[in-house]
């Protein structure tokens, strides 16, 4: 049996070789703080004077989609990597992010990975494989250090959300809002979404009935972040919850469900409007 030291460095090796991304919020009264490493993102959920919510993004995903994570990955190798260091959307054509924890096959040297890894007899045990990406000449091509970025909380910003790119991936920035701003006034919210124009056919009543159905047989989650997760991966064209999808998608084998979603890191943080109201107060007092 391997020893105990044996095993902590079994450990160490494996989280370096996983990868993973991470944002955080830091709010101290008005003022909040947000760092970002990866495609994970924040989002500030804001309610306008005539009752319409609002969604701001205060992180930007680090990917090949970013203008700027291309320009700082171009300064930071040399001009005859420009066409490799990003192919098919991504990094040396393998990860998706441009920032991550971990994944040290994308930042440490050949010859630092072979040394570490040639002492290891039970890589495959460890699901740690001897990789070299593609034109990898000039690393580190990954970083895990943060974009920080300021806010100051107004008294219309209501909540934040911060999730992992598999909630990103299924629903937008608005959809999200929207999602837990229901969630937050249900029933006010259900009245209005049973709105509909006069409807003109037998096929618009069928298909208001078919929602009015769905909604009433979707359960109600207590908890915002389960409610997002579950309109992620089991909402119909309608954004109704098809529960047999929502089943089809919980229960696929480990083998299928990356096919079909990522993993999902949701948490919801809602600001407290009368001490949000209570800092401006106090501010306009001393003003």
């Amino acid at each position: 049996a391997p020893s105990k030291n044996e095993l902590l460095k079994n450990i160490a090796l494996q989280v370096a070789f996983s990868g993973a991304t991470a944002c955080l919020a830091h709010v101290d009264q008005l003022h909040l703080h947000v760092a970002n490493a990866g495609d994970c993102r924040v989002i500030l959920g804001a309610q306008n004077p005539n009752g319409a919510w609002s969604a701001l993004p205060l992180t930007r995903d680090h990917n090949a989609f970013n203008e700027s994570e291309i320009s700082r990955l171009k300064s930071e190798h040399p001009t005859s990597e420009g066409n490799t260091l990003l192919m098919n959307d991504r990094l040396l054509g393998v990860l998706m992010p441009s920032r991550a924890f971990g994944d040290v096959m994308f930042k440490w040297s050949q010859d630092l990975q072979q040394s570490i890894l040639k002492n290891h007899c039970n890589l495959e045990d460890l699901n740690i494989y001897e990789y070299v990406p593609p034109c990898y000449h000039t690393p580190p091509y990954l970083t895990a250090e943060p974009e920080v970025t300021y806010h100051k909380i107004r008294r219309q910003d209501k909540f934040l959300v911060l999730a992992s790119d598999g909630l990103w991936d299924m629903l937008s920035n608005e959809q999200v809002v929207q999602l837990v701003a229901n969630h937050t006034v249900e029933d006010d919210v259900q009245k209005t979404q049973l709105t509909f124009k006069k409807p003109t056919s037998l096929g618009y009543v069928q298909d208001l009935l078919l929602r009015r159905k769905a909604r009433t047989a979707q359960p109600c989650d207590q908890n915002v972040a389960t409610h997002l997760i579950r309109h992620a991966i089991g909402a119909n064209e309608y954004g109704e919850i098809d529960q047999e999808k929502l089943m089809a998608m919980l229960t696929l084998p480990d083998d299928l469900a990356r096919m079909y979603r990522d993993d999902i890191t949701v948490t919801v943080v809602y600001f407290n409007s009368d001490v949000i109201d209570s800092y401006y107060q106090e501010d306009e007092e001393r003003s």
